[in-house]
């Protein structure tokens, strides 16, 4: 790698699919890939649970977007 500045690729989310994004690019040594991942680890046990995600609004898991339809 001659460059130690500078990317190849910027993943956004470092959730499971980014995670695997980013390995798959990073399988070619002369690839540069910056993962970017908003805010800190929640520690949040009901983030594990699917069902669970009306719970999690309000809360500090929550970013508070909307959608309009």
């Amino acid at each position: 790698m001659g460059s130690t500045t500078g990317y190849d690729y910027v993943v956004v989310g470092a959730g499971t699919a980014g995670c695997v994004l980013a390995a798959r690019l990073t399988e070619d040594e002369n690839v540069r890939v910056l993962v970017l991942e908003a805010g800190a680890r929640e520690p949040l046990e009901l983030m594990a649970v699917p069902g669970a995600w009306p719970a999690l609004m309000g809360s500090t898991a929550d970013w508070g977007g909307t959608t309009v339809v």
